[in-house]
């Protein structure tokens, strides 16, 4: 039997749109809702076609700042559930994750129908999910502390895919805000 929160998963169906580009991207196990919500809303303001929660948690959208409702989001309690969808729907999963087997990601060419794959902020992405990954990117640093958070690489890792692949037209600026029209 469905229940209303599978009913809701599948209302936000992750579909590429004309108005959206085709690159989707999950966040497994974050704890903190600023990093989800950051990651939310730079999907958003991407225009990417979903956003995938993999986890138990439930999380405070207030960071989102409203673009929670504006993209499709799908929510899936475990791994094993996330992958099965994953494969279902043809994604190349690539892995935002340090590691020496891992690419620069300014160096890397993304598959076709990429989901990038953003880890918990302390453990990281789980070894199954990066057993499956199409890829493993990093993203350089020259400073000194030991990574960037959650929210940050994620969204580095989205404008880097855009900056490669992306085919849809920047929204126009209307003062200091991006507008709807040309």
């Amino acid at each position: 039997m469905e229940t209303k929160h599978s009913l809701e998963s599948k209302a936000n169906e992750l579909v590429r749109t004309p108005n959206s580009h085709d690159l989707a991207v999950a966040i497994i196990n974050l704890q903190k809702d600023v990093n989800i919500g950051g990651i939310v809303r730079t999907a958003s303001a991407a225009a990417l076609s979903g956003v995938i929660i993999v986890g138990r948690r439930r999380w405070n959208k207030s960071p989102a700042v409203g673009a929670h409702r504006k993209i499709p989001i799908r929510k899936f309690t475990t791994i094993e559930k996330f992958l099965d969808y994953s494969t279902s729907q043809g994604y190349n999963l690539v892995s935002v994750e340090i590691g020496k087997d891992a690419e620069n990601i300014f160096e890397y060419t993304y598959p076709p129908r990429t989901l990038l794959v953003i880890g918990s902020e302390g453990s990281g992405i789980p070894r199954r999910i990066l057993e499956v990954s199409k890829g493993k990117i990093y993203i350089p640093q020259y400073g000194d502390i030991e990574c960037l958070n959650a929210a940050v690489s994620g969204s580095i890792a989205i404008y880097d895919w855009i900056r490669k692949k992306a085919g849809l037209p920047t929204k126009g600026i209307d003062g200091q805000k991006f507008c709807s029209y040309y």
